[in-house]
């Protein structure tokens, strides 16, 4: 039994329908506007990319084939509705119910290929959808054509910007080489591939950006930030020679002044040495340095090699050099104190068998036969030369221990 429709219900369906076909509507323009669309429509594709939105656009084609349809039949219930008050008959009620819940949307003709049509087959197959089918149909392709906006766009701006960012370091880059003058060092062709690379990079981000964020490939963001490192390991290089270039003379005057306070600190550390020798007996030293006298042949070598080397090596080679002799220049400084030390150790000694006497003399103990002779025995050690610093240090403890012993009980 066929269920009639009112009006009312009849005109609720239509206005479901009108409010169902501006969302549509503006859901299909919004996704004709976005940038990731626009993008994939003007760009020359390759790859994974390539591939995905030619798929889209087939199916995006569909979907306004379907919209189209779509609206047509929501065109014809407009019109055989009519104005609010249109009399509407059993014969009218009827055929809007059919529109408006039959399978109304009639989708264009399709040629069936010869190869698949049987003798009785037709040469061609229509479609026929309800309009819930068609929405359907549409918000199912809308989703899939959107993924692949919205991924592409997302992988752009995840390749783009640092590869942007990275082409400007390298204008940067170039600009120092130039100012630093053509020559055969390897850092001028290690910036020369690394622009290359950049320039490869770029284009392929644009014409497969889907292809190129998927792994760890050779133009996945991983890759783009290891070519940055590089860049930046060859600006370090280029900024060291261009530096080098302007301040060579000034730079190597600053190296001269450090080897000046390394041969003080070399000709202070002898002088302690000497005095450590004639007073402490087999003391611990370390070995005497020269290094102002070798650091001096490099920097000499330095303003031979001016005339003759390229600046990258030069600025390489001044900018170790500087590194070292401040290096050096702190070693120097710890080899005095460390030839100074069996001098301060035996004084501290000193110092420390001096306060136990004046504490044991505070409990008048200090003049007992056996606290004196201890006493005597380490001072004896201490202000003899040379000093042997291990049996002073031992006589120290034994009077330590014996001026313990002779303090009056606490209990």
């Amino acid at each position: 039994m066929t269920t009639m429709w009112t009006r009312q219900a009849i005109d609720a369906a239509i206005d479901r329908r009108a409010q169902e076909r501006s969302g549509v509507s503006a859901g299909l323009l919004e996704l004709d506007d976005h940038p990731g669309r626009r993008l994939l429509d003007g760009a020359k594709l390759t790859g994974v990319t390539a591939t995905a939105w030619q798929r889209a656009s087939a199916e995006l084609a569909a979907l306004w084939t379907v919209f189209e349809a779509y609206q047509q039949v929501l065109d014809r219930v407009s019109a055989l509705r009519g104005g609010p008050k249109t009399r509407l008959g059993d014969r009218e009620l009827a055929a809007l119910a059919d529109l408006l819940t039959g399978r109304s949307v009639a989708l264009p003709r399709q040629a069936v290929p010869f190869e698949r049509r049987g003798l009785l087959d037709p040469a061609s197959t229509q479609d026929l959808l309800t309009l819930d089918e068609a929405v359907q149909s549409m918000t199912r392709t809308y989703e899939v054509v959107k993924k692949v906006a919205v991924e592409a766009e997302d992988a752009w701006n995840r390749l783009l910007e640092p590869l942007d960012e990275l082409k400007a370091r390298v204008h940067t880059a170039r600009g120092t080489a130039d100012a630093v003058g053509t020559g055969t060092d390897p850092v001028f062709a290690r910036l020369a591939g690394i622009e290359a690379q950049t320039a490869d990079l770029r284009r392929r981000a644009l014409s497969d950006p889907l292809g190129l964020v998927a792994g760890d490939g050779p133009g996945s963001p991983a890759r783009v930030d290891r070519l940055g490192a590089e860049l930046a390991a060859v600006q370090t290089e280029l900024d060291q020679a261009l530096s080098a270039r302007a301040e060579f003379d000034t730079r190597l005057a600053g190296i001269e002044d450090v080897i000046l306070l390394i041969a003080q600190a070399e000709a202070e550390a002898e002088t302690v040495r000497a005095d450590v020798l004639s007073k402490i007996a087999a003391p611990r030293l370390p070995p005497a340095s020269a290094a102002a006298a070798h650091l001096r042949t490099k920097v000499a070598a330095l303003r031979r090699e001016r005339s003759g080397q390229s600046w990258t090596l030069l600025g390489r080679n001044l900018s170790a050099l500087e590194k070292n002799s401040r290096v050096i220049l702190e070693n120097a400084h710890k080899r005095v104190a460390q030839v100074r030390a069996p001098l301060e150790r035996r004084d501290e000694l000193r110092g420390l068998l001096e306060a136990y006497r004046a504490r044991a003399a505070r409990h008048g103990v200090a003049e007992s036969p056996r606290l004196v002779a201890a006493f005597r025995a380490a001072h004896d050690l201490l202000w003899s030369a040379p000093c042997d610093l291990s049996a002073a240090e031992y006589a120290v403890r034994g009077y330590q221990a014996a001026v313990g012993a002779a303090l009056p009980s606490r209990s």
